[in-house]
């Protein structure tokens, strides 16, 4: 086996000769050799002298791939901002090489990863747009050879980063073009006899519209892409389709084009067929649509199919001894049947429900805790039945339960639990309506669990203290109380420290988005420690190379810059990702609305060639 130092020595010479091509190979071999035995500097300097000089023989794939190794060798190494800004200067190189070469996604691949590596704003800026225009190139392309659908998809990510690079005149413009195409996609595929396609292609349309504010065009498309689909025999998609439409001709005060899109919606669940399961909740949607715009006859064929439907699944859990799941679906069968109008038959239903869940309470009277779930379960179903006073009753009940066992806890010295219990106190006088009292369990639930914390901090029980900190954050916030949302803040952040403390990285980066999310609701004026709590949030997303926690910074750090409709585009993009924190962020969008001004965002002035 030849030895580095031959190799190098071969490469030299290589040079000397006017080989180039055979030294870049010759330094990539050596390059190799040191990856191999983890000696990553020199395999890095290597791979990059090997990069170089293949740019320069015009060997593009071998240039990016010694590129690629470069960088991979350099994130191996013990991080400094010396080694960060080598691993922007490398990535930036070969992100012109690409695009010299043509080949724009290599290259908007290179500056992305350039730009993660960057901490100055304004040079993350810069390497954004870099990307943006490289990939809006390849949307050039992909429109001129017909590929319609991927022109769509690459101008949907360049639309959101030129806003979220704050150039909002470029970032509309990219949309507009971005939606005509859709609509010119859908036509293509109409025409070949796609529908879904086509049905999809106009639902892209239709949100990139929505997003841009031109709602009454947006709403046309969505009514339009749900006949498609139905033509397709698509009924959920459609039905779900013509259910966002109703809600956006809802905002439009349009009441004839609402009522409209419930009856489409409504009767294109009508006509799902399939797995129980999946259908009868659909139905008890399409007839509760139904009565909403005063469809009764209709509203009633529906709840009888939902009560076939769940009489099968209830047989089945039945069989199948699945006693929880059968009561479930008997409580969904007796709805329908009341909605149906067999009052009767859905109260023997409702009654026999009712008797199962008294009946395990009672089985747990011994148990306060088990009795008092037994007792909330039983109440709900009272309420659908409506039994509403029965249902107070055990639901004082049930609260009675949670704040003896919780007093009898903090008697005997065991905080932790009476917190919890506490916090379950707060829950029921919720549910009876009770702020006042469910504000002052609250309170009490906050400040054991901090009592607790102190115990489990005493003992040097530093997971336990954490957790507890984090439940008394959690507890004062929940409050909804203005002097709490201090003390809410600094537990949190106390947790966030506790959790990197022990290394549960996820957790603290958890604990400082809650954090953001009190001081942007609560304290939007104090920006400089927002900005300090989004910094140690980039810190953690960098360390663990999370991507949920990515999307998220990418989502939120728009937000405070006052960038909404970025921050909504970035959202729909990452929507898998960040779909449990859906409702979070979009209370954060509405916000950004109103706490930060649009003169936050300064538009670049740039304007790319195709609108020159």
């Amino acid at each position: 086996m030849t030895s580095v130092d031959e190799l190098l020595l071969q490469a030299k010479s290589a040079l000397q000769e006017g080989r180039r091509e055979a030294a870049a190979k010759l330094l990539d071999e050596a390059a190799n050799v040191f990856a191999s035995q983890e000696v990553n500097d020199k395999a890095a300097i290597l791979y990059e002298r090997a990069a170089l000089i293949y740019r320069e023989v015009y060997l593009a794939y071998e240039s990016f791939k010694a590129f690629e190794n470069a960088t991979l060798m350099l994130i191996r190494q013990p991080t400094s901002l010396e080694l960060q800004k080598k691993i922007v200067d490398l990535n930036t190189q070969a992100g012109k090489t690409a695009e010299e070469t043509t080949d724009y996604k290599r290259a908007a691949d290179f500056y992305f990863r350039a730009a993660d590596f960057v901490r100055d704003d304004e040079e993350k800026q810069q390497l954004t747009m870099k990307a943006a225009d490289a990939l809006e190139s390849l949307a050039d392309i992909r429109e001129e050879e017909d590929d319609l659908e991927s022109a769509v998809s690459l101008l949907k990510k360049v639309g959101r980063l030129y806003y979220t690079c704050a150039d909002l005149e470029l970032g509309k413009r990219i949309n507009d073009r971005a939606a005509k195409i859709s609509q010119r996609w859908a036509q293509k595929a109409k025409s070949e006899g796609d529908l879904l396609s086509a049905g999809n292609a106009l639902a892209e349309a239709a949100q990139i519209m929505q997003t841009e504010g031109e709602s009454p065009e947006a709403t046309r498309l969505m009514m339009e892409a749900g006949e498609l689909y139905e033509a397709v025999g698509l009924f959920e998609k459609a039905g779900n389709i013509y259910d966002a439409a109703q809600e956006s001709y809802q905002m439009l005060r349009q009441t004839t084009g609402r009522r409209t899109a419930i009856s489409k919606a409504a009767e294109a669940y009508l006509k799902m067929e399939g797995k129980p399961e999946v259908i009868a909740p659909l139905l008890i949607k399409a007839g509760n649509l139904f009565l909403e715009i005063g469809l009764d006859v209709k509203a009633k064929w529906a709840f009888k199919r939902g009560n076939e439907l769940f009489e099968v699944l209830a047989r089945k859990a039945g069989d199948d001894e699945e006693i929880d799941s059968q009561m479930k679906y008997f409580r969904f069968q007796a709805m329908c049947l009341m909605k149906w109008g067999r009052d009767e038959e859905a109260n023997a239903l409702y009654t026999d429900v009712i008797d199962y869940y008294l009946g395990q309470a009672e089985l747990e009277r011994d148990n306060k805790e088990a009795y008092g779930l037994a007792l909330e379960s039983a109440s709900e179903v009272l309420e659908e039945a409506q039994r509403p006073q029965e249902a107070k009753k055990h639901l004082e009940r049930a609260l009675e339960m949670y704040v003896g066992l919780a007093e009898d806890f903090a008697a005997s010295d065991t905080i932790d639990e009476s917190s919890r219990l506490y916090s379950k106190a707060a829950d029921c006088a919720k549910k009876l309506g009770d702020d006042d009292r469910s504000i002052s369990y609250r309170e009490i639930a906050s400040a054991k669990a901090e009592q607790a914390a102190k115990s489990y901090e005493e003992m040097d029980v530093k997971e336990l203290a954490t957790i507890w900190l984090r439940t008394a954050g959690v507890e004062a916030l929940k409050t909804g109380k203005e002097d709490l949302v201090d003390k809410a803040i600094r537990l949190l952040k106390e947790s966030a420290d506790g959790f990197k403390g022990i290394d549960e990285l996820n957790d603290a980066f958890e604990d400082l988005f809650a954090v953001f999310e009190a001081l942007f609701l609560y304290r939007s004026e104090n920006r400089d420690e927002i900005a300090k709590v989004l910094s140690e949030m980039d810190e953690l997303a960098r360390t663990t190379q999370d991507y949920k926690m990515h999307s998220l910074m990418t989502v939120i750090n728009l937000l405070e810059k006052g960038n909404p409709t970025a921050a909504l585009l970035a959202l729909q993009e990452r929507e898998e990702e960040l779909l449990q924190l859906r409702k979070r962020l979009l209370v954060l969008v509405k916000q950004s609305k109103i706490v930060r001004a649009p003169e936050d965002v300064e538009t670049t002035g740039r304007t790319h060639w195709l609108y020159k």
